[in-house]
């Protein structure tokens, strides 16, 4: 607990695109997205976000590949009130139809016009990945196809949110004016998820050796022009060169343009 007047709440699941059936690429983000951007078993989604508004506040979700992040801040003087709805969100969700095909379409929206029309770069970035971990559980946009997107039902979500939202993948961090009564509740309430098993990356099959210098290009009626080159190393955070390849990685970012 501190000082400060407002209150930042992340809950956090250890599950993201690595752990999509490999036939359901994408499934981890919508299911994701469901729980932040529907309604709850009691209220529509509109009613969160007119509840919402008077506090200011929103639930953002970031899902990547392995970890799905659920994010709120709210003042104080809100905390009971703004938490009592994102608790409902992740723990109690509505599954309503007419937010699956919102969030279902939006996230072919963000694929098709976004990705695949309006950012070059990241397009990119994307193909480069993608062939780097081809066959692999990293081979695929953490948001999955277009076309495994259209497939998807809510009986997808529904199994893939029982079995990796539990208690193993769920880590909560709380910032700012909050009381030590309040950390007690989170913790009960966030209880009731099952044990279950938490995901495990660290034996993820290792991306194929590149012997050889390989080109992709990606045709686009554009006069812009974008390009990404990489390979696999086998650096972690914890590895000594991994504050050098920061730096580098830094001194890049700044002087890509000059």
């Amino acid at each position: 607990p501190g000082k400060s007047p407002l209150v930042t709440l992340r809950f956090v699941f250890t599950t993201g695109s690595a752990s999509d059936p490999e036939s359901k690429p994408g499934l981890a983000h919508l299911t994701g997205e469901m729980l932040g951007g529907g309604g709850t078993a009691d209220l529509t989604y509109k009613q969160i976000v007119d509840a919402m508004y008077p506090m200011a506040t929103s639930v953002h979700v970031y899902s990547d590949k392995e970890m799905t992040t659920f994010v709120g801040e709210t003042h104080r003087d809100n905390l009971d009130k703004f938490y009592g709805l994102i608790r409902e969100m992740i723990l109690h969700p509505g599954w309503k139809k007419d937010d699956f095909e919102r969030v279902r379409d939006d996230s072919v929206n963000a694929l098709k016009v976004s990705l695949r029309g309006n950012n070059d770069e990241e397009l990119g970035k994307e193909e480069l990945y993608n062939q780097i971990y081809q066959g692999r559980p990293y081979g695929h946009e953490n948001l999955g196809t277009a076309a495994s997107l259209q497939k998807m039902t809510i009986a997808d979500m529904q199994e893939f949110y029982r079995q990796h939202y539990t208690q193993a993948n769920l880590i909560i961090g709380i910032a700012g004016g909050y009381s030590p009564e309040f950390l007690v509740r989170v913790k009960n309430d966030f209880g009731a998820l099952p044990a279950g098993t938490a995901d495990r990356f660290d034996q993820l099959p290792a991306p194929a050796p590149i012997s050889r210098n390989r080109v992709t290009l990606v045709e686009k009626d554009t006069r812009s022009v974008a390009w990404s080159l990489g390979f696999p190393i086998d650096v972690k955070r914890g590895d000594p060169d991994y504050p050098a390849l920061l730096v580098m990685s830094s001194w890049l970012g700044q002087h890509r343009e000059s």
